[in-house]
């Protein structure tokens, strides 16, 4: 999932909102129906500003301007940035790690046309043909062609994949684990070659042990890199390769890790997975406290990250603390972040809960 980011297009954050919204719903106290909002809630919703995030802004513009530079082939002047990068390991100021964001700029959507995805397969291979010697090139094909194997998979059930597209699926995915494989062999470095790794090693269903210490490999290269803890979590969630109760556990070993990001990790594991759930909290083994304690300290250590203060928000919601909740509903007043609340309905129900504790 995801990756130097929160929650993002990768994620499937539009399904996943069909699962915020019947929490949603549940809340609704007039029979369970979308018009059941009354006179005050409507004229709420009304007054709800929906507003950008300045540092998701920031990276949309870095992402766009790599963008560019890729689309028109300027490779030359994309290396020299993602070396730098390499060598300075910066963070945008919500944590999210620019790597990771240079890597994502490139990124095919899943809908795009069989075209599309043959135009970036030749931008790629016209990358490395130019610089033969690049890890970047190299990274970023394999993560191309992993993206690559999941459009021919689908997001079906496996019994709905079709025999055409098992095969492809496999192909692609073997090719990604080749170009890992040389630029494995290249003298520099890249913390992200590991979580395109760790994505391809779950596509290829490694065995656990075998994941587990290309986990420690990774962590022991960039221990901070919180991407590879999210990977690995996702892993573990029953739909793939766990048991429930598996990502959790690993959720507090993360936690525990003392080179690690401390109750961070566990806040960011739960931001990237609670989507999957009506009630995170009621449903799995997660822990608000440990989470309350994550998101505070992201807070103070981003405080200009407009989205972590909606999730705090949301999150506070869903784990029953009203005191927290309505402290940073308080701090928004009525903005909010879309991507985060999904329909503005639910963030004037939660606000309306933290304020008077009815639903």
């Amino acid at each position: 999932m995801p990756r130097g980011r929160l929650i993002g297009p990768r994620d499937c954050p539009a399904g996943l909102m069909n699962k915020h919204f019947t929490f949603l719903l549940l809340l609704c106290s007039c029979g369970l129906l979308l018009g059941c909002w009354n006179a005050e809630e409507k004229a709420a919703i009304a007054k709800l500003k929906p507003t950008k995030d300045p540092v998701q802004e920031e990276i949309y513009a870095f992402r766009l301007k790599m963008r560019a530079l890729y689309n028109n082939r300027r490779f030359a002047e994309l290396e020299p940035v993602a070396a730098e990068i390499r060598q300075t390991k910066p963070l945008f100021g919500n944590g999210s790690w620019r790597i990771a964001q240079f890597y994502e700029s490139f990124a095919c959507r899943r809908e795009e046309p069989e075209s599309m995805w043959q135009l970036h397969d030749r931008i790629h291979q016209d990358w490395i043909a130019q610089f033969p010697a690049s890890i970047t090139a190299r990274i970023a094909y394999a993560d191309f062609l992993r993206e690559y194997a999941w459009h021919a998979r689908g997001t079906d059930f496996a019994d709905k994949v079709t025999e055409e597209g098992w095969r492809l699926f496999g192909e692609r995915l073997e090719s990604a684990r080749k170009a890992l494989a040389e630029a494995r062999e290249l003298t520099e470095k890249d913390s992200f070659w590991w979580e395109v790794a760790l994505g391809v090693a779950r596509g290829q269903q490694l065995p656990k042990n075998a994941y587990d210490q290309l986990l420690e490999e990774a962590k022991a290269i960039e221990p901070k890199f919180w991407g590879y803890d999210i990977a690995r979590a996702s892993s573990l969630l029953p739909r793939w390769y766990g048991e429930p109760g598996d990502w959790e556990a690993y959720a507090d070993q993360a936690a525990a890790r003392p080179d690690g990001l401390g109750a961070e990790i566990y806040a960011r594991i739960v931001m990237a997975l609670y989507g999957y759930y009506d009630n995170v909290f009621r449903e799995t083994n997660a822990s608000w406290p440990q989470v309350r304690e994550g998101l505070i300290a992201m807070r103070q250590k981003y405080p200009r990250s407009f989205e972590l203060l909606n999730h705090t928000a949301l999150l506070s919601t869903l784990g029953g603390d009203r005191e927290l909740a309505k402290e940073t509903f308080g701090k928004l007043g009525d903005s909010y972040l879309p991507s985060v609340w999904g329909e503005p309905e639910r963030f004037v129900r939660s606000r309306k809960w933290a304020e008077t504790g009815v639903q």
